[in-house]
């Protein structure tokens, strides 16, 4: 993924320790140091501190951008094919924000400039800033956390935006604790560079971010052809399945940010028509919008996988309330648990398998399992309702409180379940103190 930034300045790119030559179409890039203008004599904070949720006033919104401007010509006719392919954020200069809201978009602004911030902080058709790509080494964290807060302020309910390269461990908590980014953003792309570690990069994204308090996006590849590095425009017979299954499991970690790397493959030159690959874009990009805008306004809690696990994954502790259980011999399910801001609980089930359906057993235990037998259980029922993909309503689903229910997951996608418990009942706690109202 490409900034601002001058051609023909080349540039290594560090990936997980190592350093990596680009993509063949990233190659001409200079370090985000010089595009922010950072010094790199800058010295790391403490890489084990954890940092405060950023004081932004930026708004949990679900939001799918692509990366780049298509080369289509003429920008009413770019801004539209946008639009209607399903993208919500798009680049834009400020000369287009007006034809950028009358199709119903927002609009990052490539700036580093706070002062351009603060003169567009009133016009409610800019989403973000961008201010550059996979910073790197640590040392310049610190600048970006300054030019962060610098944004933050001149445009306090806009997004100023950096995307992470893929690498953990030690360099993103130093990232977390220095630059304490308002949104956090990453890159790994699975059917490209390997599936061995992509649930490995979520999980310690995901914990990155909810340690912070702030959202999460990820970016995924159009075109899942791992041959694309060196010319092949092939799409894969199941692209669309394979993409499918990036974001549906992304989404079960909590990402709410949906980053297509680039728009140079969902679109066509001149006219703007969709590419075989641009095609099953824009029809995930209609399909889970509903969604992701109901998980958007959701905190992440767990996230467990049944057998076989992937690497770093965790499988479903026993007393956790609830269970999923896949089928024998299958590639496996994933769940999210979230909870709403009224504390009612949601479970995203998706299908880690992109090949076959798959039918899961949804358990619901009691909540409160393990409580020592002398304490009065509580008494308590549990109603389930299933987000319709389609329309974004909430529909019941046929349950028993002691028992759950199953549902297919067809290949590579999920499901949105909202749970509501009721006590019936609530439990007695003999011989403990009853503590004094404050």
């Amino acid at each position: 993924m490409t900034g601002v930034i001058p051609a023909g300045i080349p540039q290594a790119r560090a990936y997980d320790g190592a350093m990596r030559t680009a993509l063949p179409f990233i190659r001409h890039l200079c370090p985000l140091a010089l595009i922010l203008g950072l010094s790199p004599g800058l010295a790391p904070g403490a890489l084990e501190a954890q940092a405060p949720p950023s004081a932004s006033g930026i708004p949990r919104d679900f939001w799918i951008y692509a990366w780049r401007a298509p080369k289509i010509d003429g920008t009413e006719a770019r801004l539209k094919a946008m639009a209607d392919a399903g993208f919500t954020v798009v680049d834009a200069a400020p000369g287009e924000l007006d034809v950028v809201g009358r199709h119903g978009l927002k609009a990052m602004v490539r700036t580093t400039d706070p002062a351009d911030a603060a003169r567009l902080s009133a016009n409610g058709t800019v989403w973000g800033y961008h201010l550059g790509d996979e910073p790197f080494p640590e040392a310049v964290f610190r600048g970006i956390g300054e030019r962060f807060r610098a944004f933050e302020q001149a445009a306090p309910r806009q997004v100023p935006f950096v995307n992470m390269l893929s690498t953990t461990g030690e360099f993103l908590r130093a990232y977390m604790a220095d630059a304490r980014p308002p949104l956090l953003s990453f890159d790994y792309y699975q059917w490209w560079w390997g599936s061995d570690r992509y649930f490995e990069k979520l999980e310690q994204f995901r914990e990155a971010a909810v340690r912070a308090g702030v959202p999460l996006a990820a970016c995924f590849e159009v075109s899942a052809n791992p041959g694309i590095e060196w010319g092949d425009q092939a799409r894969l017979p199941d692209n669309d399945r394979r993409l499918r299954h990036s974001i549906y499991t992304a989404l079960a970690y909590g990402v709410t940010g949906v980053e297509w790397f680039h728009a140079d493959m969902v679109f066509s030159p001149g006219g703007g028509a969709l590419t075989p690959a641009g095609r099953d874009v824009a029809a995930i990009n209609e399909e889970i919008r509903p969604l992701g805008q109901a998980l958007a306004g959701l905190s992440s809690i767990d996230v467990f996988h049944t057998a076989p696990l992937p690497a770093g994954t965790r499988s479903f502790p026993k007393e956790h309330w609830v269970q999923v259980i896949g089928e024998e011999g299958r590639a496996g399910a994933v769940l999210g648990m979230f909870r709403d801001s009224q504390g009612r609980d949601y479970a995203m089930v998706a299908n880690r398998d992109y090949r076959d359906a798959q039918t899961v057993v949804v358990k619901l235990q009691s909540k409160w399992l393990g409580i020592a037998p002398w304490y009065t259980p509580k008494q308590y029922k549990y109603a389930v309702d299933r987000l319709d993909r389609a329309t974004g309503q909430w529909t019941a689903v046929a349950s028993s409180s002691s028992v759950g229910f199953s549902y297919v997951l067809p290949p590579a996608e999920g499901e949105l379940f909202r749970i509501t418990t009721t006590v019936t009942q609530d439990g007695k706690a003999e011989g403990w103190p009853v503590l004094p109202k404050p």
